[in-house]
């Protein structure tokens, strides 16, 4: 009789550890279930925040190309005033003679009053007030080297600092032209 005792309790201990286990499962099951859930839900928030952050992003660098391709355009063509690029001092420009024929070379010097080591110098020229700023190539110093052009031409020197904003600018000067 004590054996009989014994295997049923050992059966019904079993079966109470089985059923526990069985339950801890479904709780598991449960718990795992909420946990993917809220997995689901955070990565839904996750995704709708990096979709955010990225159309923000795509918008930020929409205005910032569109803001690069338009200092690229001023840079180059550079069509705007002094006034518009913020210059910050003023360049004078020396060794204009009263005139020049085409083809003789002229050679004349932008002068920054105040001490600078910023050597990024461009040199521009335009034919009238109404036409755009055109940079002059190869002159990449504060002494421009050049032929007299066939017709009287603007000209401006000026000065950008590491970043590449404009640090000094020249008045637009005339050069005259006369092959009297």
């Amino acid at each position: 009789m004590n054996n009989k005792w014994i295997k049923l309790s050992s059966v019904a201990l079993l079966s109470l550890y089985l059923a526990a286990c069985d339950n801890d499962e479904e709780v598991l099951e449960d718990d795992s279930a909420e946990v993917v859930e809220e997995e689901a839900e955070t990565e839904d928030e996750t995704a709708e925040e990096v979709e955010e952050e990225e159309s923000d992003l795509d918008s930020e660098e929409d205005s910032e190309e569109e803001e690069d391709s338009e200092l690229d355009t001023e840079e180059d063509a550079d069509s705007a005033d002094s006034e518009e690029m913020g210059s910050i001092y003023t360049l004078d420009i020396e060794g204009m003679d009263h005139h020049y024929h085409t083809g003789e070379l002229v050679e004349l010097t932008a002068v920054l009053e105040e001490d600078s080591d910023y050597n990024d110098w461009h040199w521009y020229m335009r034919e009238d007030e109404d036409s755009e700023w055109e940079i002059i190539s190869g002159q990449g110093t504060s002494e421009l080297m050049i032929e007299a052009p066939e017709s009287t031409v603007d000209i401006r020197a000026a000065l950008y600092d590491d970043s590449h904003d404009l640090y000094a600018e020249s008045d637009p000067i005339e050069l005259e032209v006369d092959n009297h």
